[in-house]
C-alpha cells in the first residue's frame, strides 16, 4: 500500500517536471519512510485514543520519536510489519503500564533507567543498512542517544515523584528502546557469524 502510494505520487511529480527521473529512488525511499511514519503516528494516536491512554500516546511519541533517530535499532523488513510491529509493541507497553504503574517504586525507575543508558552507551547507535553513518556521525548519535535518555528518563522519575503517572510513559519507552537496540545488536552478530 505504502510502496504503491510513493508510486503514483512520484510518477505524478515525474511528469509534471517537478522532480527528475534520475532522483527517483531517493525520492522513493524518503516518500516510503515518511508516509510509514505518519501511519505509524496515527496508528498509536488512535490506539491511544481507544484506550483511553491519550496523553500516554502523546508522551510516548515526544520519547520514541526524537530518540530513535539516534539510537536506531531492530527495522522490520516490510513498511506492514513495522506498522503492525510498531503497534503491537505500543499496546504491550500499555499493557504493562496499567499492570504496573501503582506499584512502581523509585528503585524500578532508577533501574529503568540505567538500564536504558547503559545500553545506549554501549551499542548505539544501531545502523540502517539503507542509512550508513560516519564516524563523526557515530559518536554524535551516541551522545545525542545518552543526553536525550537522561532527559526523557528524568522526566520519569520527576513525574512519578510529583505523582504524574503519564510522566513514567517516558521510562518504559526507553525500556522499549533498548530492547529494540539489543535486539538489532543480535542480529547483527548473528549475521556476522553465520
Amino acid at each position: 500500500m505504502i510502496k504503491s502510494f510513493s508510486n503514483k505520487l512520484l510518477q505524478y511529480l515525474v511528469k509534471t517536471g517537478t522532480i527528475d527521473k534520475d532522483v527517483l529512488a531517493y525520492y522513493r525511499y524518503g516518500l516510503e519512510i515518511t508516509i510509514s511514519s505518519i501511519v505509524n503516528i496515527i496508528l498509536i494516536l488512535l490506539i491511544g485514543i481507544c484506550s483511553h491512554h491519550f496523553y500516554e500516546s502523546i508522551a510516548f511519541l515526544i520519547c520514541f520519536v526524537p530518540l530513535r533517530q539516534f539510537t536506531g535499532g531492530y527495522h522490520a523488513n516490510t513498511y506492514f510489519k513495522c506498522n503492525f510491529l510498531f503497534s503491537i509493541l505500543y499496546i504491550a507497553l500499555l499493557v504493562v503500564y496499567d499492570l504496573t504503574i501503582k506499584q512502581l517504586t523509585y528503585h524500578a525507575d532508577a533501574l529503568m533507567l540505567v538500564f536504558s543508558i547503559v545500553t545506549f552507551a554501549s551499542e548505539c547507535p544501531i545502523e540502517h543498512n539503507n542509512k550508513p553513518l560516519s564516524v563523526i556521525q557515530k559518536k554524535r548519535n551516541k551522545k545525542l542517544s545518552v543526553m536525550l535518555g537522561l532527559l526523557y528518563g528524568s522526566i520519569g522519575v520527576i513525574s512519578q515523584v510529583l505523582s504524574y503517572d503519564v510522566g513514567v510513559i517516558f521510562l518504559y519507552t526507553l525500556v522499549l528502546i533498548s530492547l529494540l537496540v539489543i535486539v538489532a545488536t543480535f542480529q547483527k552478530i548473528r549475521r556476522e557469524v553465520f
